[in-house]
């Protein structure tokens, strides 16, 4: 690491020290009186008018409802521009929101956590040309914190109100108390991109950035994992074929569920109630009210016909129709973290090698460990290289992984020693 960046850091580090000592304000309404939430067409194109005529970037964030909803998507889509003001726009009443993306043109995107809102942004056809991450950004500056308050607090000084963080978006009409915490989530992220971006000049990190932001357009999220009933969590519980057969059936009943009646699994049974009835195979209903997590499932104990009607499915099936104990592997997919340490103790103890090695980069530069080498990359290279392997197999690899090239730089010639030493 040069001189200069260790400067440039401890600068950057200096700068967030005397912002958090500043008094903040608590902001609890947006600056500017509110319009109603654009849901026709004559409000969109009213909408896309005012946008494509203004100027300077454009922050944008989604409201969901996937802890209520099975149907994940934006239920509310929150734009902001400062010579137009903020539009609250509800999704669900158009095919798409196409022409507001074609409003906004090559204008920059500003979003908080863009791998989260970008899918949904894309299922109702807005991309970005252009793509300034303040989360991203945060992580690049090393802050220990870097949720959008506190952001906002560190860097400008400012609380928001974030009471209604969990609330259920695709409730109708929305209350108007909604509408405001939904406007201060773009309300100041212009603010904060400037700020941030002054931050990286000042820490020698601004052309890391770019590289990031670059490769952040193309973000595809990661494809569903196969027998995703496999992936409940708690599902580490249940061992044998049988079991697993409990567990498959009453996944897939609570799935269709969940479709019919477009709601979030844990409001039709919940996780540990399903977990415990796959443990346990209950042989009559009278039974299930015995286990513990079932009985204080209020919602799941209302389909007890239902769960016990998945079970006993189950129960017939031959033994050549039960599942394996090994869940099916993905052809070239690498291992994840948990299967690395309990099965391939040899990959594990390579992994382990360049993860302290990332960190320990991640910490002279002064960036969080996250962003410095993505889990999955140092997870493939200590998966498919072998120990002593030369420079141009560690370049390669990197490269096939999409790392940056600053990562490419730090990272290469410590990973390569760290195969080395066994």
């Amino acid at each position: 690491m040069t001189k200069d960046l260790v400067s440039k850091s401890e600068h950057s580090s200096s700068t967030r020290e005397s912002t958090s000592a500043r008094s903040y304000r608590l902001v609890k309404h947006p600056q500017e009186p509110l319009e109603g939430v654009v849901n026709t067409p004559l409000a969109l194109a009213r909408v896309c008018e005012l946008v494509a005529a203004g100027s300077g970037s454009v922050a944008l964030d989604t409201e969901r409802a996937g802890a209520f909803r099975y149907f994940q998507g934006a239920y509310l889509v929150q734009l902001r521009r400062e010579d137009t003001g903020t539009f609250l726009i509800d999704p669900t009443a158009f095919p798409d929101l196409e022409p507001l993306g074609a409003a906004i043109g090559k204008a920059e995107w500003i979003l908080h956590d863009a791998t989260t809102d970008m899918p949904w942004l894309a299922e109702i056809g807005m991309r970005p040309k252009l793509l300034f991450d303040t989360e991203l950004a945060a992580k690049l500056l090393n802050f220990e914190r870097f949720g959008l308050g506190s952001l906002t607090e560190q860097v400008l000084g400012i609380m928001l109100e974030k009471e209604h963080s969990a609330a259920d978006w695709s409730t109708r009409p929305l209350p108007q108390s909604w509408l405001e915490y939904a406007a201060l989530d773009v309300e100041f992220l212009v603010d904060l991109r400037q700020a941030l971006w002054l931050q990286l000049g000042e820490a020698g990190k601004d052309d890391w950035a770019e590289q990031e932001f670059e490769h952040l357009l193309y973000f595809e999220p990661p494809a569903p994992k196969p027998d995703p009933w496999r992936h409940v969590p708690g599902s580490g519980k249940v061992y044998s074929p049988r079991n697993l057969a409990a567990l498959r059936e009453l996944w897939q009943t609570r799935e269709k569920i969940c479709a019919a009646e477009n709601l979030a699994p844990t409001k039709v049974l919940s996780n540990p109630a399903l977990i415990a009835l796959a443990v346990a195979l209950p042989r009559g209903k009278r039974y299930m009210n015995s286990i513990e997590a079932f009985r204080n499932d209020r919602v799941g104990r209302e389909r007890a016909d239902t769960w016990y009607a998945a079970l006993s499915r189950s129960y017939k099936l031959p033994v050549h129709e039960l599942p394996s104990k090994r869940a099916p592997r993905v052809r070239g997919a690498v291992p994840d973290a948990r299967n690395f340490a309990h099965n391939h103790p040899q990959e594990a103890e390579r992994w382990h090698r360049l993860r302290d090695v990332v960190i320990q980069i991640a910490a002279e530069l002064n960036v969080h460990s996250e962003v410095m080498l993505d889990s999955r990359t140092t997870r493939r290279l200590a998966w498919v290289l072998p120990d002593k392997a030369p420079e141009p197999q560690v370049l390669e690899v990197l490269q096939a992984s999409e790392a940056r090239p600053w990562q490419i730089e730090h990272l290469l010639d410590g990973l390569v020693k760290a195969l080395r030493s066994e």
